[in-house]
């Protein structure tokens, strides 16, 4: 019996250390870390109520069309008109009055210091007016042009 055990300490696992070492692993577990230490700690597995009339687990909600459809943007008047976001130089209008655009087509392309930058609606419509020309300057927060 001592030279299995000095056997099993020249190659490195002795039995306590076989011991230690499955301490170790077992109480890394993640399905029930609490289990072996402290098994009233550990939550039981929640059930589904059952309904004590029919015997079938919870019954089904019935949920209206209406929440199961998205809702269609909500347009404020302010959309309709659309300002200038920075101070700068009109390059080109990309849209003639009547012609239909969409949210976030570009309509116009200002420069500021070197940089062009698309001016889109935030909604869907109609071109109603256009207010500057190619080569106009304009100012932040300046009206561009308008929808119906």
């Amino acid at each position: 019996m001592a030279d299995d055990d000095e056997r099993a300490t020249a190659a490195g696992t002795s039995a306590w250390a076989r011991h230690g070492r499955e301490d170790i692993h077992g109480s890394h577990s993640l399905s029930a870390p609490l289990a072996r230490w402290a098994p009233e700690l550990v939550e039981p597995e929640a059930q589904a109520p059952v309904d004590a009339a029919s015997g079938e687990s919870e019954p089904a909600i019935a949920i209206p069309e209406s929440v199961l459809h998205a809702r269609p943007p909500q347009r404020l008047p302010e959309d309709a008109v659309c300002r200038s976001p920075i101070a700068g130089l009109v390059i080109a209008v990309l849209a003639i009055k009547g012609e239909r655009v969409t949210r976030r087509q570009p309509v116009m392309v200002i420069e500021a210091m070197k940089m062009q930058n698309n001016v889109s609606p935030e909604v869907d419509g109609v071109l109603k007016v256009v207010h500057v020309s190619p080569g106009e300057a304009v100012k932040a927060g300046q009206v561009l042009f308008e929808l119906m």
